[in-house]
């Protein structure tokens, strides 16, 4: 667990280690601990500073003390606000009222919480932001498989870490939770498949439209120019590939169109080689398989859109439990994959990917949940 997650108290502190706070410190410090409850599911109050256009609050250089003198844990928050497709952020502020060593549990619980909230309101801000066109795709690709690349190819200004910089008192935040911050949203978007995180030009998205599109020019940019490259450059690499294509099976009776075949060899050789390949390309190379990795799914999905007859059963009663008005059922379906077996991955998956539905992820007693809700006019949460 982070060190910074092991919070003083400064009651116990030994002579050696003692904290020296004003009345004003101790007030500020005491507020933010009354506000803050880490027990219960769905309950974690959290104290919340903004910037605004304004003037530093005098608080501040305050608050940097207890939080060098690790007295409470500061963090970022991203919300998306859906009226004007905006994003905004904020700080969050907790401290502990016991030092129990189960509340340091529950402390990073409520951290990986709102990470998750953080990521979602990232996702929903791109997704709504203007897709990369078929045009941009080209140039991304000639970009991404031209050796000793340099630069950054950035359609969107967006980054995380320079949100947080910009619009937040940075000076409250160790730089070690930015870092932790940053890692967990992206992975987190990177989970839920919608966006592509790479390092080289940023969070990545099509239009499911554009998708059969996208997928014949990633076609022939990996069979082609890339295939060329890292055969001519790159052995090892190349050698692994060779190997792994003794794994793809290719029906003895297929009559279709020679494409058809292409399309099928180059979307399994993408789901076995996935991430092997890092350590034996450059980065840029790395970011053109997840990218051809986000658009195969992506076709795959569209291509293979049906469950199974059970699954969707599954899916249609829990979409129907979400949508009814009734005060002995929730707003909101919880999932964890290990435990509830009646729902299988398809359905969690398909879950995530309907469009009428939300999900997030939540973490409490060490475990992972999926959480569903309906989309709705009126807001789930306030």
């Amino acid at each position: 667990m982070p060190s910074y997650l092991y919070l003083k108290n400064e009651a116990d502190a030994t002579d050696q280690e003692a904290i020296s706070l004003n009345p004003k410190e101790i007030e500020i410090l005491y507020q933010i601990r009354n506000h803050t409850t880490l027990e219960g599911f769905f309950s974690g109050k959290i104290l919340k500073v903004w910037k605004d256009e304004g003037s530093k609050p005098i608080y501040v250089n305050t608050l940097k003390k207890l939080v060098n003198e690790n007295l409470i844990l500061v963090f970022p928050e991203f919300k998306f606000l859906k009226e004007t497709n905006q994003l905004a952020v904020c700080l969050c502020l907790i401290s502990e009222k016991e030092f129990k060593s189960s509340n340091r549990e529950k402390l990073k619980e409520i951290y990986l919480n709102s990470l998750s909230k953080s990521a979602l309101a990232i996702q929903n801000y791109i997704l709504e932001s203007e897709p990369y066109q078929i045009s941009e795709l080209m140039s991304i690709f000639e970009y991404l498989i031209t050796e000793n690349a340099e630069g950054t190819f950035i359609k969107q200004s967006f980054n995380i870490k320079n949100w947080i910089h910009s619009f937040t008192f940075k000076e409250l935040l160790k730089e070690e939770v930015i870092e932790d911050s940053v890692q967990f949203i992206l992975e987190n978007i990177q989970e839920s498949e919608y966006i592509a995180v790479t390092k080289s030009i940023g969070l990545f998205h099509l239009t499911d439209e554009l998708t059969e599109k996208a997928f014949e020019i990633l076609k022939g940019y990996y069979l082609n120019q890339f295939s060329q490259k890292l055969k001519e450059n790159y052995q090892t690499a190349w050698e692994l590939i060779s190997k792994n294509r003794k794994n793809i099976v290719v029906d003895v009776n297929y009559s279709g169109p020679i494409s058809g075949l292409e399309e099928k060899f180059v979307s399994e050789e993408l789901k076995i080689i996935g991430e092997n390949l890092n350590g034996l390309i450059p980065k840029t190379f790395r970011d053109f398989l997840i990218i051809a990795n986000y658009i195969s799914q992506k076709h795959d999905q569209e291509r293979n859109h049906s469950a199974s007859g059970e699954d969707l059963k599954s899916i249609k009663m829990l979409k129907t439990m979400m949508t009814m008005k009734s005060s002995n059922l929730s707003q909101f379906v919880v999932i964890n994959s290990d435990e509830d077996r009646e729902f299988s991955h398809s359905i969690v998956d398909n879950l995530r990917r309907d469009p009428d539905c939300i999900s997030c992820d939540w973490y409490e007693k060490g475990k992972k949940w999926n959480v569903f809700a309906v989309k709705k006019k009126t807001s789930l949460f306030p």
